[in-house]
């Protein structure tokens, strides 16, 4: 079954979950666009898009 990846609206993190795994009662949404994959918090991009995490983030979340 393909896996659906869900964003969450405040944190931008994507996941499969129906809720932010951050954002415990923030419900995820499906219309996002872009991604960024997160290995190295030190990283410009990183520091640029404000991300603290390691992990996978929408760059835009539609609500």
């Amino acid at each position: 079954m393909k896996k659906v990846y869900k964003a969450c609206k405040i944190c931008k993190r994507l996941t499969t979950e129906d809720v932010c795994p951050v954002h415990g009662d923030e419900k995820t949404r499906e219309d996002w666009f872009g991604f960024l994959l997160i290995n190295d918090v030190n990283s410009e991009i990183a520091k640029k898009a404000e991300i603290s995490k390691n992990g996978l983030y929408a760059i835009k979340v539609r609500s």
